[in-house]
């Protein structure tokens, strides 16, 4: 039987039968045969799965073999249940699905994020739960667990992000501006990020109840990709789990 560490033992039971997975449409089931790195397996068949909602380190990034062997910790050779709540196939043609243990009904994304072993990444097209997995990662940041230990997964301040403007990053200051454009809001961080709100995805952020035009002047923090723009960091985002609006203490 595999041992699991301390955090992850907490976080497992945190997550108890998976709080929200019911909202989900309900999937085939596996035994995981296979765990690639700390965000996809692969299920007996063959089947390749990404773990939705989530990014772990991988490849040669720090805390990358970590990762993967949280996620290995809780699975491999463990039947688990797919649960969809968005799109069901990635650009590799890998499934793309939420995990609910069957033996114990704990839901492995909470597990992970609680544990500090994953950030939250959503998408337009894939964002169930996103509120949920949000407030999972925010304890482990608090307490500094896992990742969040890690200076490369700090969150950013605007001017740290705008030094090294590549890759997923998660980044915390104050908005100064909200302009409508011809296509999109723009909503520049302090002068160091500009991020972009497509106009399609307009819609989105105000079913969430969220007014683009009413951030100037909050504290926010935003995750995404960041690419160089002309001197800052260029985020784009389509859809408001991407901005969290900051109580200020």
């Amino acid at each position: 039987m595999r041992r699991l560490g301390g955090s992850l033992l907490a976080a497992l039971a945190l997550a108890g039968c998976g709080p929200g997975l019911d909202q989900l449409a309900p999937g085939p089931r596996g035994v995981v045969a296979e765990v690639r790195n700390g965000d996809a397996v692969v299920l007996r068949g063959g089947q390749v799965v990404r773990l939705a909602g989530i990014e772990a380190p991988k490849g040669d990034d720090p805390f990358a073999a970590q990762a993967r062997e949280a996620l290995a910790r809780l699975v491999l050779g463990q039947e688990v249940q797919l649960m969809f709540g968005g799109a069901r196939q990635d650009a590799y043609g890998r499934t793309l699905a939420h995990l609910r243990l069957t033996r114990g009904g704990a839901w492995v994304e909470q597990a992970l994020l609680q544990a500090g072993d994953a950030r939250v990444h959503t998408y337009p097209d894939n964002r169930a739960l996103g509120r949920a997995m949000l407030d999972a990662e925010a304890r482990a940041r608090r307490a500094r667990r896992g990742l969040w230990a890690i200076a490369d997964y700090q969150v950013r301040l605007p001017d740290e992000a705008a030094a090294r403007p590549f890759g997923f990053q998660v980044v915390e200051g104050r908005v100064t501006v909200a302009a409508q454009q011809r296509n999109g809001v723009r909503v520049d961080i302090e002068r160091w990020v500009s991020a972009e709100v497509p106009g399609a995805a307009q819609g989105a952020f105000a079913a969430s109840g969220m007014r683009l035009e009413d951030l100037p002047g909050k504290l926010v923090r935003v995750r995404g990709l960041l690419r160089p723009g002309s001197g800052e960091a260029v985020m784009k985002l389509d859809h408001p789990e991407q901005i969290e609006v900051l109580t200020e203490k």
